[in-house]
């Protein structure tokens, strides 16, 4: 039977008693995983982690798919290579760039998944700020010299998955034949219902407080201090609405200072963390009719597909990312990016036009219904199947 060879970034901790600690969810979506492949699934791990949040004890013989632990530069061996029709990995993780050399000669075939854009890798090794700043140009310099690796690994592989349209865009044109997807956590039955659309349409339309939300770490890059600056200028303008701003992180304490001195405190709240399915969820649902993203470098597909999944249509900066999703489904409306008052001019708009949020609220469910993590698994492993020939 044709075996998958999958090399995951997954922490694993070894406990005695031959059972190892997992996340849940990556258990979950391994054993998805022997649903959609027609043969043996072996998965490496990595030994180094100390912990696991929410992780969990299991039997390697119980899991339904077999995991290889490997010290963390250990090399990957011979034999699992000569074994599997396809390996797949992160082309993120440098220590796998080779692996095109290694497979040259086997009739092993090669799927690389690409998540971050130059761009991404450039800010990420800047903006460490647990490190000093040469530590941070050090690792603006490696990563600068590993394009190159990457750039050839990828053309070299049998196959290519871009997660999002800003990856897709800054590598097409080294493989235009990569398959595209928009990873969320969105399942089917966590759509959006008629009731839900029904209501959140009723109360647009009855004249209540437009109800804003903002969804990721409250950090510089996600924009979320333009957003205090928006809520502002939407109070000086009169218009009736509440933002809620999903998240933690390093500008916490300046959101609530900043909330004071501007006098937002029946208008803004900082609303936390919450757990996705059992609670943003039916919040977004039920409660929100606008989310805004302004986040001028291209934000995860996952917060917009997600959130027009619960029938919320998005506001936001005109990233990469944004630019392409919103032509495609309609759910929403570009801002011009870094522009505080593009974005508050917007918001004044369709407060005066709330039949233009409910028609952007169908489509962007509409859409989404197509995006759910069941469709996008789908087509991601028969992407993966067809290059193993096994389509």
């Amino acid at each position: 039977m044709p075996a998958l060879l999958i090399l995951s970034p997954a922490p694993v901790i070894e406990i005695p008693g031959r059972e190892v600690v997992l996340d849940v969810k990556f258990v979950e979506g391994m054993k998805l995983h022997s649903q959609f492949w027609p043969g043996r699934i072996r998965c490496v791990l990595r030994r180094g982690a100390v912990a696991i949040p929410g992780g969990m004890r299991f039997s390697p013989r119980r899991l339904g798919f077999e995991i290889v632990l490997l010290d963390p530069d250990e090399p990957i061996p011979d034999v699992l290579m000569d074994e599997a029709a396809l390996v797949f990995c992160a082309a993120d993780d440098a220590r796998y760039l080779h692996l095109p050399d290694r497979l040259r000669g086997r009739l092993t075939r090669l799927v690389y998944t690409l998540e971050s854009t130059p761009a991404a890798r450039m800010r990420g090794a800047l903006f460490e700020r647990q490190r000093s700043i040469w530590h941070r140009l050090e690792s603006v310099a490696g990563a600068l010299r590993n394009e190159a690796s990457l750039r050839a690994a990828l053309r070299a592989a049998d196959g290519l998955q871009f997660k999002g349209y800003a990856v897709q865009q800054a590598y097409r044109w080294l493989r235009r034949d990569g398959l595209i997807y928009l990873d969320n956590r969105l399942r089917t039955p966590m759509l959006a219902r008629a009731a839900d659309q029904q209501a959140r349409g009723a109360r647009l339309l009855q004249g209540a407080p437009l109800s804003l939300v903002h969804i990721g770490p409250l950090e510089d890059l996600t924009g979320v201090m333009d957003l205090l600056q928006a809520a502002f200028l939407l109070k000086q303008r009169g218009v009736n609405f509440r933002l809620e701003l999903f998240g933690e992180g390093a500008l916490a304490g300046r959101l609530r200072s900043g909330i004071a001195a501007m006098g937002l405190g029946e208008q803004v709240t900082l609303a936390g963390n919450p757990g996705f399915e059992a609670e943003l969820v039916p919040h977004l649902r039920g409660k929100a009719d606008l989310l805004l993203a302004a986040g001028r470098q291209p934000d995860p597909a996952s917060l917009y597909t997600e959130a027009m999944g619960c029938g919320v249509p998005v506001l936001g900066y005109a990233n990469a990312m944004w630019r392409k999703l919103q032509a495609e489904s309609g759910g929403g409306w570009l801002s011009r990016a870094g522009s505080v008052s593009a974005l508050t001019a917007a918001l004044a708009r369709l407060d005066g036009d709330r039949q233009a949020i409910i028609r952007a609220s169908a489509s962007a469910l509409d859409y989404a219904r197509g995006q759910t993590f069941e469709h996008v698994f789908a087509r991601r492993m028969t992407h993966l199947r067809s290059i193993a020939g096994l389509e």
